[in-house]
């Protein structure tokens, strides 16, 4: 491409733009950075989630092993 084709497709691109309203940026940027903080909320869930459930699996796995426990003590007496 030559200077003048970038030159009239940069010129395009900026009449393209210069013919939206000024509020519509700061919808478009509201929109950008409202669905920027919904992935980062969302992958702050799923962490806090993960632990949430790794707590439950532990305590399940205890349970589990005091009842081993429990029962092999009720077969030796």
């Amino acid at each position: 491409m030559s200077v003048l084709q970038l030159t009239e497709v940069s010129s395009n691109v900026s009449s393209f733009f210069s013919s939206f309203p000024w509020w519509l940026y700061f919808v478009l940027a509201g929109i950008v950075y409202s669905g920027y903080k919904t992935m980062q909320l969302t992958a702050e869930e799923r962490k806090v989630d993960q632990i949430h459930i790794e707590e439950e699996g532990r305590v399940y796995v205890e349970r589990m092993e005091e009842e081993r426990k429990r029962r092999k003590q009720a077969t030796e007496n």
